[in-house]
């Protein structure tokens, strides 16, 4: 899907967005990360050696329909 592209809800436009991830940094895009997570005691998650895809959000300008993918880069 593109910037443009019609919304699979109501056929009005869609927007090219991202959802924020608050983090005690900051603020960063979000990730899709592959398999399932696996916790550390000290650092929340383990994520050495672990791929990631930043998540790219669509949404619609009229419904406010939202459709999010984590295309390769």
């Amino acid at each position: 899907m593109t910037p443009g592209s019609p919304c699979p809800k109501c056929g009005s436009a869609m927007e090219e967005g991202f959802i924020v991830d608050n983090t005690h940094g900051g603020n960063i895009p979000a990730a899709w990360a592959e398999g399932k997570p696996r916790y550390s005691a000290w650092f929340g998650l383990k994520m050495k050696g672990v791929t990631q895809h930043q998540v790219i959000t669509m949404r619609c300008e009229k419904c406010g329909f939202l459709e999010s993918y984590a295309p390769s880069n």
